[in-house]
């Protein structure tokens, strides 16, 4: 074979397997120097700079299970672009198939399309994981979606056990609250819904939620109090819930 022909097979073999790029030493630094100015951004509210601090992250090294799970939850959460946020989280565990924070946010993800069996393997696979720091959050959601498909007694029992892992997840009293209520066990779902605002004293629906529960139970001046004080905590992109509240306290 002649060189120009070795070279032009040579070509075509690189092209046919895609000429995968190594990131360089260099690249695979600036990835992390890109996602950790995205961690700043997103922590600062800014998820647009946040987005393409983790889009140049991912133009460096496109290897980087970090970075694709953090565009993941942008996407999913601040976007509500599912499709493309799956297929991050999905590329992160390619990655890293031991990543359980990709792998709870993709059951996160599938939680929130309905798709409620694919989440609960998905959080009980992050389960297995004994290493996994983040092990409630995975629990109280697996609570959740077993409570979406009606296993009431078995969401409970990993709801509650969520929060006893960690007295301070917020999310696993307001869903107890929400479950009580919703089961007619309204003075059960005040008081977790008042642990809610406890733990999360600056959540302006935490308050809410007391108020109406109070309310229930002919509480006035509890449910006054839990009004006025969403109403001081709302944020003020979280004008329509400042109003409601306002609203709710008027008519009491």
């Amino acid at each position: 074979m002649s060189r120009i022909n070795s070279s032009c097979f040579l070509a075509f073999a690189l092209a046919s397997a895609g000429c995968a790029h190594v990131p360089t030493e260099k690249e695979r630094q600036s990835s992390e120097i890109h996602y950790d100015l995205g961690i700043q951004a997103q922590q600062h509210g800014h998820v647009q700079d946040a987005l393409q601090e983790y889009q140049k992250a991912l133009e460096q090294n496109p290897g980087n299970p970090e970075a694709h799970n953090a565009v993941g939850v942008l996407l999913h959460l601040s976007f509500r672009r599912l499709d493309e946020a799956s297929a991050h989280y999905e590329k992160a565990l390619t990655l890293r198939p031991s990543f359980s924070d990709a792998r709870t946010n993709l059951g996160n993800l599938r939680l929130d399309q309905g798709r409620y069996d694919e989440a609960i393997k998905l959080y009980e696979e992050s389960l297995n994981d004994m290493q996994y720091r983040n092990g409630y959050s995975a629990q109280g959601n697996l609570g959740w979606a077993l409570y979406k498909k009606g296993d009431t007694a078995n969401a409970l029992q990993n709801i509650k056990s969520a929060v006893t892992t960690n007295p301070d997840f917020c999310l696993g009293y307001k869903n107890l609250g929400i479950i009580y209520d919703e089961t007619g066990k309204t003075e059960e779902a005040c008081r977790q819904f008042g642990n809610y605002r406890e733990k999360c004293p600056d959540v302006a629906d935490a308050y809410r939620r007391e108020g109406v529960c109070q309310a229930k139970l002919g509480r006035v001046e509890e449910a006054k109090k839990a009004f006025a004080g969403c109403e001081a905590k709302a944020q003020p992109n979280e004008q329509v819930l400042k109003d409601d509240c306002r609203s709710l306290l008027d008519h009491l």
